[in-house]
């Protein structure tokens, strides 16, 4: 019989754009748990965004990292333990594992059941240890070696063979040219100075994940395994799919069994073109991140594992699997929410907070500074709804909308199969794609298509790239009953790295500082522009990417990087030590600022994409920066970032990003809904926001949505995805 009220605490709610598993952990148990069930977060830092996400937690408490020592760790976790009450406990980052495998014995005498493999084996299948160990084991793995100075890591990767994959203890990246590895590697060994870095060849072939649960006996409890069907540059998979494979079973089985575990067993494989052998790229002891698409497949492996700790020892029988074609798929993406400053602080000073009784904010409807409401059955369309990589700015511009208007029809313009915001039918009625391409006229004609199926009053474009097609055929889409709100070509090059570093705006603008900014086309002009300015400094591309050196050896690295990525110049500033911030506005067709967001950024990850920010008013950067928005004749969204100088505590001007920033969504949880206020003004109506709240923080975290396949294909094949009957009858109409 079940234990009436469960209680179970899990770790892992971290990692940004590469998530631990702990979050997927508990929306699996949270989904898949039959009784009464509370889930204890912990956390060491109140960073862990996932924690905060709302109805898959019920308490979030604070306990000491690891890092610390085991002593620390151990003694946190009885801490929790007396305070909480759980007797389960779940532990989803690797470092956490390790010392839980540590402390497993003297945890168990204090009441708290875990499921990991012993100490030793966990120091055997560690990063830096694991090809060792395979090797020894007979198991095929990619040719691999460890770097433990950064000299070698040129070296070694030259020897593999590119791209290569690079690891570090939490981080990893596809790297496919020398620089790459050097500045991933340089950030990795900098960050944990007590390991190395290992470098993996990349085998050409299909990726696989295999888990298996193993119980105390060491016997298998459920397997289940996956295909990756798209892997962004992180290594990191973005849509995966069920799949039953006996030879890939019985080969991923055949390797857990060599590799002597137990507990849960995440193994990722690779299948090389035309081979027969299953090659093991890496090895977590702990549930994967997809907890949801086992559950989707009813095959709840996080539901499973509770019950090992939590149930008396009983046998279990292995269901068959689901048929693959049955099985749904899994496409990766982003949720984004906002919590009270108080409890976030409230976390920090008392070590604990129970979510369920926080006071809910999540709803931009309750806030009673939102303006008017978008009247009903508008048709607006945005662009940008990819998380693949970068988080574009369309899926918190859709949200932001939706938040405004249920009845508003939103219709996604999409550049890839795999952008989540296609499948996201909470955001999206209707979804289309677009061809990446530099034809203009192709991109046009494709529109003009849609329009025709799809009629649309707004459109609203969120990538840089995109921006100058949409400026130059403003007027034909206003001809087929389209709106924008756009600036002209002139004052969008104006915004342009190249021309706001180029001298011809004045350094000192009464509220902000431009940079010393120096022009470089090859590798001898970057180096005596480094000179120029000083070390350490930042190398940019003038579009995107900057790269951060500290002695010349890096400049030179920082230039080919940029170089081999198609950049023939690049921009050298001194580098600006301090927070981070950014303003955030809509200008009217007067240039003027209809409400000014500043934010101080908290967490940002390893792209620079912003996962938790405050809102932290400046009145003379918001007035300095309306000034040169007004100077430029800007008309539309657009994003000033800035670093705020924390010895001489002045702010510097980064970049302007001529487009909604990807945390948008927070302005309409605040109250003055930017991508509302867009809409309002793109038809011609006035718009009179209200003064925003200062007492929430924006966080954002990665969840996962569920697509059967017919729905891939279909998005694939035909180019348009209909998520309700308007909108498959109005295309139906056409």
């Amino acid at each position: 019989m079940k234990i009436s009220n469960t209680r179970v605490a899990i770790t892992g709610f971290g990692g940004l754009d590469i998530p631990h598993a702990g979050a997927s952990v508990a929306r699996a148990l949270r989904a898949g748990w039959q009784g009464s069930l509370t889930i204890d977060a912990l956390v060491d830092d109140s960073a862990m965004t996932g924690a905060w996400q709302p109805g898959v937690v019920d308490t979030v408490t604070r306990i000491q990292s690891p890092l610390k020592g085991d002593e620390a760790f151990y003694a946190s976790l009885i801490n929790a333990q007396k305070k909480l009450g759980f007797n389960a406990f779940i532990p989803c980052l690797e470092r956490d594992i390790a010392a839980t495998a540590r402390l497993a014995d003297r945890l168990h005498k204090q009441g708290i059941n875990t499921l990991v493999p012993n100490a030793d084996k966990m120091a055997q299948l560690g990063s830096l240890t694991l090809a060792s160990y395979l090797h020894q084991h007979h198991i095929a793995y990619p040719h691999s070696l460890i770097a433990h100075h950064l000299h070698e890591v040129a070296h070694y990767a030259d020897h593999l063979g590119y791209p290569v994959l690079v690891k570090g203890a939490e981080l990893e990246l596809i790297a496919h040219n020398a620089e790459q590895v050097l500045r991933f590697s340089s950030a990795v060994l900098e960050r944990d100075r007590r390991s190395g870095v290992l470098l993996q060849a990349r085998i050409a072939g299909e990726a696989y994940s295999l888990v298996c649960l193993i119980n105390q006996e060491g016997e298998r409890v459920e397997n289940l395994s996956c295909r990756k069907l798209a892997i962004n540059s992180n290594g990191h998979s973005v849509c995966s799919s069920i799949i039953v494979s006996p030879e890939l079973e019985t080969q991923g089985l055949e390797i857990i069994k060599k590799l002597g575990t137990q507990g849960p067993i995440t193994l990722d494989l690779i299948h090389p073109t035309g081979g027969s052998i299953y090659f093991l790229e890496g090895v977590k002891s702990c549930l994967p991140d997809w907890c949801m698409l086992a559950h989707w497949a009813n095959k709840n492996l996080a539901v499973e594992l509770l019950k090992l700790l939590t149930e008396p020892a009983i046998d279990r029988i292995i269901s068959p699997s689901n048929r693959a074609n049955d099985a749904p798929l899994l496409v990766r993406s982003i949720t984004e929410d906002v919590v009270r400053l108080d409890d976030m602080q409230h976390l920090d000073r008392h070590g604990h907070i129970n979510v369920t009784e926080m006071n809910n904010c999540q709803s931009p409807s309750n806030n009673s500074n939102t303006p008017i409401p978008i009247r009903g059955g508008l048709r607006v369309a945005v662009t940008g709804t990819s998380s693949f990589d970068l988080v574009n700015s369309g899926i918190g511009v859709a949200r932001a909308l939706r938040s405004a208007s249920g009845d508003l029809h939103l219709i996604g313009l999409c550049y890839g199969t795999f952008d989540s915001g296609a499948y996201n039918k909470e955001l999206f009625d209707v979804c289309f794609q677009l061809p990446v391409t530099k034809n203009e006229n192709s991109l046009f004609e494709r529109l003009k298509k849609i329009i025709k199926m799809q009629p649309i009053d707004v459109l609203i474009p969120c990538l840089d790239g995109e921006i100058p097609f949409f400026i130059k055929f403003a007027d034909e889409l206003r001809e087929l009953g389209v709106h924008t709100l756009l600036p002209n070509l002139e004052s969008f090059e104006k915004r342009s790295k190249t021309q706001l570093f180029s001298g011809m705006y004045k350094a000192d603008q009464q509220g902000f500082i431009i940079p010393e900014t120096i022009s470089a086309r090859n590798e001898d002009e970057v180096l005596a522009a480094v000179k120029r300015v000083g070390l350490p400094a930042v190398v940019k591309g003038p579009i995107s990417f900057c790269v951060s050196v500290i002695d010349e050896s890096q400049a030179k690295a920082a230039w080919h990087t940029l170089y081999y990525d198609g950049m023939k110049e690049v921009l050298v500033q001194p580098m600006i030590s301090g927070p981070s911030f950014a303003v955030a506005t809509v200008c009217n067709h007067k240039h003027e600022p209809l409400s000014m967001l500043t934010v101080k950024k908290l967490s940002l990850c390893p792209k620079g994409s912003t996962w938790r920010a405050m809102r932290l008013p400046q009145v003379e950067l918001e007035a300095a920066f309306a000034r040169f928005l007004k100077e430029i004749k800007w008309v539309g969204p657009v994003e000033g970032e800035f670093i705020r100088d924390e010895i001489l505590d002045r702010f510097y001007l980064i970049e302007i990003n001529p487009r909604f920033t990807g945390w948008i969504y927070y302005s309409a949880t605040l109250g003055s809904n930017h991508p509302q206020q867009v809409v309002h003004t793109a038809l011609g109506e006035e718009v009179t926001p209200k003064s925003d709240k200062t007492d929430l923080v924006f966080v954002r975290s990665t969840t996962e949505l569920r697509l059967q396949p017919y729905q891939l294909a279909s998005f694939s094949t035909k180019g348009y995805l209909h998520h309700n009957r308007i909108a498959s009858d109005q295309m139906k109409g056409n």
